[in-house]
């Protein structure tokens, strides 16, 4: 997944009914898709699994939000055109925990890796469905990757939105609002090249996950340095304030 829950507060009882609802939903969407009829595509899947398991580790974090953000959707775009929904699921749960384990010093939550893999499995699946539908009715790959990640979009930013704005005691409409606004142009970059990528091979090839992997290095790196000048920007007047303050002690 692209944008996860990072709040590492203490929950209440509205913050667990929702995790709690969100890790059903997810569980049956996982029920639902092993019970169906597929076929596996080991190559591309294990391809798909790894690139999308490494990338989901550069991850920048969002200004203002207990939220961050990685460069691993790109992956799971394709993954949801090439891949069964129990491979997609596995790939997405896989991805979500690795982004979900933080850097030192920051301690492991499970409560917080339970809600992002639950986030992810969620969105996903709706994700492949929405894809599906949308290709049952013969729309081509271009309008069914665009149907599926709009889907996703909404499926993934809607539940951290919830979940940040009852841990932070934020509007939730403001806080869904504002990651819409520091995510969007990431996700529209992801479905371009998702869509290239579909494209160009019909097959998802060792050097298509290579030449995708270095652009979403390039993507990470890019972010990081426009977040962490927002960041820096958004802690200069606290700065100022206290300089002042010693200044008139």
């Amino acid at each position: 997944m692209s944008t996860m829950a990072n709040t590492q507060k203490k929950t209440g009882t509205a913050s667990n009914v929702f995790i709690a609802t969100v890790a059903l939903s997810a569980s049956g969407m996982v029920v639902d898709g092993f019970f169906r009829a597929h076929t596996w595509h080991l190559w591309e899947f294990l391809g798909l699994l790894l690139a999308s398991t490494l990338t989901a580790r550069l991850k920048v974090k969002l200004p203002g939000l207990n939220s961050n953000m990685s460069v691993s959707l790109p992956f799971l775009f394709i993954a949801m055109a090439r891949l069964s929904l129990p491979e997609m699921l596995f790939t997405a749960a896989f991805s979500v925990f690795t982004q979900s384990v933080p850097k030192s010093p920051h301690k492991f939550n499970p409560v917080h890796a339970l809600f992002n893999v639950a986030t992810g499995v969620l969105a996903t699946g709706l994700s492949w469905e929405g894809f599906q539908r949308a290709s049952a009715v013969h729309a081509n790959t271009t309008v069914c990757l665009l149907f599926g990640c709009v889907t996703y979009l909404l499926a993934s930013t809607l539940p951290v939105a919830g979940i940040i704005s009852l841990t932070d005691n934020h509007k939730a409409f403001q806080t869904w609002s504002e990651i819409m606004h520091l995510s969007f142009p990431y996700y529209v970059a992801s479905t371009g090249l998702a869509s290239i990528a579909l494209s160009v091979q019909g097959n998802t090839t060792w050097s298509l996950l290579v030449g995708m992997s270095l652009v979403a290095f390039v993507m990470y790196n890019s972010y990081r340095r426009y977040f962490g000048v927002a960041n820096t920007g958004t802690s200069k007047p606290e700065a100022n304030q206290s300089k002042a303050a010693a200044a008139g002690a």
